[in-house]
């Protein structure tokens, strides 16, 4: 289920939605002369599973939206941190430098392409691992270099490729977060136990007011869905201080 589009998911929680309407509605033609108590029972337990949905839903989209807002400044800091990696490539001496800058130009286009595809998507798992092979290529360099060296300059060097090795962990970690199946499954339940509540209690025989709550639920269960994958559907985590530092990378020539 965490795979899917946000539009297909939508799609398949309006129908649930709907389909426990529809049982909601039989619900109330099969027990047609209900008692006064009954009737406000039933209100009671409306608002009640509205309020537990209510609750649940807030909860997960503020958790969505601040993993979605982490993965933002991430995407940053990763940027950045190889953006300064770059540059001080000049710290190092002859060949090792121009050893980093070549593993380099093969180690951003691995990262972008590991982002690009998500989770389970065509070429994830080959982009971790060719990244994770070139940071230990990188690192094997900036290592031997160090120890044949060691002035400030090599191990600032290293410093600076530790600290965007671990940027690069962090941002996998959270690019992997996710909220839990079972999460969206009890919201479902509660979501579907409100529809199949508000069609016994709701008098109106209007097709429009009957359907309104359905779609409300699911639009929201969709919208929170969609932050909470950043590589499918509409609100994506953007690349684009990755891209600018590769292009700055690509636009330096080679030695």
């Amino acid at each position: 289920m965490l795979r899917i589009d946000s539009s297909l998911f939508f799609v398949v929680t309006l129908a649930l939605f709907t389909v426990a309407a529809l049982i909601g509605l039989w619900l109330r033609h099969w027990r047609r002369a209900r008692k006064e108590p009954e009737e406000l029972s039933i209100t009671t337990l409306l608002g009640a599973a509205l309020g537990l949905f209510g609750i649940m839903l807030g909860f997960t989209f503020y958790i969505a939206n601040s993993r979605f807002e982490e993965r933002r400044q991430l995407e940053v800091a990763e940027a950045n941190d190889l953006h300064t990696l770059w540059f001080r490539t000049s710290f190092l001496s002859e060949p090792a430098g121009n050893t980093e800058r070549f593993l380099l130009r093969q180690y951003l286009p691995a990262r972008i392409q590991f982002f690009s595809a998500g989770p389970g998507g065509p070429g994830y798992e080959e982009a971790l691992h060719q990244s994770s092979e070139l940071q230990s290529r990188m690192w094997q360099v900036a290592n031997d270099e160090a120890g044949g060296h060691r002035d400030s300059p090599a191990m600032l060097f290293l410093t600076t490729l530790s600290e965007s090795i671990q940027a690069a962990d962090k941002r996998t970690a959270a690019f992997e977060n996710r909220i839990p199946a079972l999460s969206w499954a009890i919201m479902l339940m509660l979501g579907m136990m409100a529809c199949v509540l508000l069609a016994v209690d709701l008098k109106s025989h209007s097709y429009i007011l009957r359907g309104m709550l359905q779609v409300a639920l699911a639009a929201s269960l969709a919208l929170t869905y969609d932050i909470d994958n950043p590589r499918k559907g509409f609100v994506q985590v953007s690349q684009q201080s990755m891209m600018r530092v590769q292009n700055m990378i690509n636009a330096t020539p080679a030695d």
